[in-house]
């Protein structure tokens, strides 16, 4: 098509100038005067043309008919709605990035009682300290999955994509749209990962012990997970199970702001309607419902089981009770690119490492 026009013009310049060369030679006609005539009809013709010509838009060989075509301001897909990773992104645990093989959450604990003693002009050592940790060693899992550029052509964008398969690269629209989705699907993976993984399954979730196992699995000894056995929550009941999980909170963090009830929508929902349902100071049925309970955050979370949830302190610091350890500097890589030099295929590829702890299981409280 770009040869064609090319060709168009140079011949029409060529036809010009000897036109306007024998007006010179027959009529002594001054060649700019001839070829000024010739050029306004030529502009008159394309005015006359142009509503046929942009009702069938040529554009590197895509021929767009389609009238109700919205050009680039029709620029976005619309995506289904997905949750997000809230466990990360809602600030409740500390993302520990740059392990290369593992690493070991420091723990450093005592008695309080055991360093005190009398006084003495040549005292004697009293009290004990233990230091030991919790190891985080991130597994390796990867995403790959490809896809053809064609699928898009009936798109928006099909005016980007070259008109021959040879050397066919993605607009930066597609490049965004694929990689994007595709990371929100991961995100949304592994916000269930970071609680329900378990090494002992196979499947997608066997990369690593959620939170929810690495607390069942601290079942004895000084750092016990405090265990609640569930029963089946309803809005006449959640208050009370709450409540439990509350009494078992160790006393020197029940008043720390920084505990939380974790538990999914279905249980946020019993308690929501619980306060509504209250027949004094209940809230208003227009609202969502109080996010608190005994002054404690009440965090919903998609992910989580029924008739279950957890008590701990998580923040996005190192103070938190909830860690997840990666690498993202050396392990997390993402590629989008031809499959092969004779193929039409692309294909996004993500490699990751990923491992959760808890640092102390003694802090925390299970409602399962």
């Amino acid at each position: 098509m770009k040869e064609k026009n090319v060709l168009r013009i140079a011949t029409s310049l060529l036809l010009t100038l000897l036109v306007s060369y024998s007006m010179l030679l027959l009529f002594d006609v001054p060649l700019t005067l001839t070829a000024s005539i010739l050029f306004a009809i030529g502009f008159v013709k394309g005015l006359v043309d142009a509503p046929r010509l942009f009702n069938n838009v040529l554009f590197d060989g895509f021929v767009i008919n389609d009238t109700t075509y919205a050009g680039e301001a029709a620029s976005s897909f619309i995506v289904k709605a997905i949750t997000t990773n809230e466990t990360i992104q809602g600030g409740h645990v500390y993302v520990r990035d740059g392990i290369k093989k593992s690493f070991i959450i420091p723990r450093w604990d005592a008695n309080y009682e055991d360093f005190i003693q009398d006084r003495a002009a040549t005292p004697t050592s009293k009290g004990s300290m233990t230091i030991d940790g919790h190891v985080l060693t991130p597994e390796d899992y990867m995403i790959y999955t490809e896809f053809n550029p064609r699928d898009y052509e009936g798109h928006w964008f099909a005016t980007q994509l070259n008109p021959t398969l040879i050397d066919r690269s993605l607009p930066v629209s597609v490049e965004s749209v694929v990689v994007q989705e595709v990371l929100k699907r991961h995100d949304r993976w592994l916000n269930k990962a970071l609680w329900n993984a378990d090494k002992s399954t196979s499947g997608i979730y066997k990369y690593w012990n959620g939170f929810i196992k690495n607390a069942q699995l601290a079942n004895s000894g000084s750092d016990a997970t405090n265990a609640i056995t569930a029963t089946t929550l309803t809005a006449s009941n959640i208050q009370g199970e709450l409540l439990k999980g509350y009494q078992a909170i160790p006393a020197a963090l029940r008043y720390d702001p920084d505990m939380k009830f974790f538990m999914n929508y279905a249980s946020y929902d019993l308690y929501a309607q619980s306060q509504i349902n209250q027949t004094y100071k209940g809230i208003d049925t227009t609202q969502d419902g109080v996010r608190k309970f005994k002054g404690r955050e009440v965090i919903p979370i998609n992910d989580l089981p029924d008739n279950f949830y957890f008590i701990a302190k998580g923040k996005a610091t190192p103070e938190s009770n909830l860690w997840v350890g990666i690498n993202s500097v050396d392990d997390a890589k993402l590629e989008l690119r031809q499959v092969q030099a004779n193929s039409e295929l692309w294909f996004i590829k993500m490699l990751m490492k990923v491992d959760v702890q808890i640092g102390w299981n003694s802090e925390t409280v299970l409602y399962i």
